[in-house]
């Protein structure tokens, strides 16, 4: 297959479509499109990256791919795309957009024999962020036939838009910091940690939102944002997002305290940085962004638990009505808000109000609430395990059940109680552990009896019980919880004799 000739040498700063329209130019004087059918390249197949029209491309044309190759966005599925190893959404493009800087056209156009195959579509005119010229200091103009082969940004059909363009004096301004960060990170270099821990789409982006609310104010909408917003945006999130997360979430955390006064929700702090990170239909992943503004929102918002936040339901939520907390734990509210006043997270007067108003750090409530949820009177003890009230006292003394006496800032208002929970875990121990029986074997009797028959103590009993020394235990059906369980006192005699470990102290004194 012969080579085209004359060779046009591919511009290290174009795209392959750029290439291949100068080619169309300089060979047939053509378009594009026409060109590249003739060599058997579909001019989609080349605007979406394809490794093969390329190839086929630089083969034609008498070309090493690798330079063309290198400058090549690729499209990887999804609205995804690929350039020198990076990957990021459609929306880091320009898309349809063909950008331009009218003073480098000039510059391509000085001099040319043949002004076709001189213009030429710069790379980094492909890229969203990029919208001032680094060689000559002025904003990108952005152009659009309205036809389907937009996609080519073919110069070569857009010379009538071009010339208005060259006919407007330039605005000028220093390139943005964040978009020398974009261009520098495509050219392989480091950048700010935080940045760079992340898709070059995602840094663009949570930099700009960051920067639209810092320079705009919450209440502007992304939809009404032009690119030279978009621009000052960017120039306005940079000194943010280039300290790191500290920083960001420093500035996160200053936009509430400006808000609060006004007793804003997320939205009316956040603005469209909320609205980005919350669509329904966010279908990019926007980066670690989400998770330090939702963080801070747990932190400073009131909230309700299985509210939906940034698209994950509110587990542990912070800041709470006492009306939601009690609805969520399943508390009356008032018995709710007598605990919190006792605890000295309400006031007397505020343990008044309806618990609608009144807001606490559930994070700081929980332990709290998870004792109260589960605390049992001592009283009702011995009905529920089927024990005596010694009984009950040994096995507070074993440490089987915890007094909530512990906790002080309970102590007055649920008085001498336990946890609950240590009352399912004894009666569950006890069927599993000890085998159920119709009758009473002969010679075996009840715990309080086999004390007197041993002649030890009921709660070295209950030790040789726990500890899993006394094998002959049994539960006597009809009865509940201890109440049904009898032991042989010939096998505790036997084991007294001869102590087994992990007997109480007290409990070996007393058998010497």
């Amino acid at each position: 297959m012969s080579a085209l000739f004359p060779i046009l040498p591919f511009a290290d700063d174009e795209t392959p479509l750029s290439w291949a329209a100068r080619q169309a130019a300089f060979h047939t004087c053509g378009r594009a499109l026409a060109f590249l059918t003739d060599l058997g390249i579909p001019l989609v197949d080349l605007a979406r990256g394809d490794e093969a029209a390329v190839l086929r491309l630089c083969e034609r044309a008498g070309h090493d791919p690798a330079a063309v190759l290198r400058n090549t966005i690729s499209a990887v599925g999804g609205r995804r795309y690929r350039l020198r190893g990076l990957e990021f959404a459609a929306e880091f493009t320009t898309g349809p957009v063909t950008r331009i800087c009218p003073a480098c056209l000039d510059d391509d156009l000085t001099g040319a024999r043949l002004p076709g195959a001189a213009l030429r579509h710069r790379l980094i005119w492909k890229l969203a962020p990029v919208r001032t010229c680094p060689v000559h200091g002025t904003a990108l103009r952005d152009l659009r036939l309205g036809k389907w082969d937009d996609i080519a940004h073919e110069l070569q059909a857009m010379t009538s838009l071009i010339d208005n363009e060259r006919g407007v004096p330039g605005r000028a301004r220093v390139v943005s910091p964040l978009q020398d960060y974009a261009v520098a990170r495509l050219e392989g270099c480091p950048g700010p940690a935080w940045l760079d821990g992340q898709d070059i789409d995602q840094a663009v982006r949570a930099t700009e939102m960051l920067g639209a609310l810092e320079a705009f104010g919450p209440k502007l909408k992304a939809s009404d944002m032009s690119e030279d917003m978009w621009d000052a945006a960017g120039r306005a999130g940079w000194p943010i997002v280039s300290e790191g997360g500290a920083a960001i979430r420093e500035y996160l955390m200053t936009r509430v305290t400006a808000s609060r006064g006004k007793r804003a929700a997320p939205r009316a702090a956040f603005g469209m940085l909320h609205a980005w990170l919350s669509g329904s239909r966010l279908s990019k992943k926007p980066g670690p962004i989400r998770d330090m503004l939702r963080d801070v929102i747990l932190e400073t918002t009131l909230l309700s638990k299985g509210h939906m936040l940034l698209g994950k339901p509110v587990t542990d939520p912070h800041l709470c009505s006492v009306a939601s907390i009690a609805k969520a734990e399943g508390l009356d509210a008032r018995t709710l808000r007598n605990v919190l006043q006792v605890a000295g997270l309400l006031s007397p007067a505020e343990a008044e109000q309806g618990s609608n108003r009144l807001v606490i750090d559930y994070t700081v409530a929980r332990d709290l609430i998870d004792i109260v949820k589960h605390a049992v009177p001592v009283t009702r003890l011995p009905d529920l395990l089927g024990a005596s009230r010694p009984l009950v006292a040994i096995l507070i003394e074993l440490g089987k059940l915890h007094r909530v006496l512990d906790q002080r800032a309970l102590e007055s208002k649920v008085g001498k109680a336990v946890d609950g929970r240590g009352v399912k875990s004894i009666l569950r121990f006890l069927k599993i552990k000890f085998p159920t029986i119709n009758e009473t074997p002969e010679g075996f009797v009840n715990l309080s009896k086999s004390a007197e028959i041993s002649r030890s103590r009921l709660k070295a009993i209950l030790e040789l019980i726990f500890l899993g020394h006394l094998k002959k235990v049994y539960r006597v059906s009809g009865a509940h919880g201890f109440a049904a369980v009898v032991v042989d006192p010939e096998e505790i005699k036997a084991l007294l004799v001869s102590p087994p470990p992990g007997l109480s102290d007290d409990s070996y004194f007393l058998m010497d």
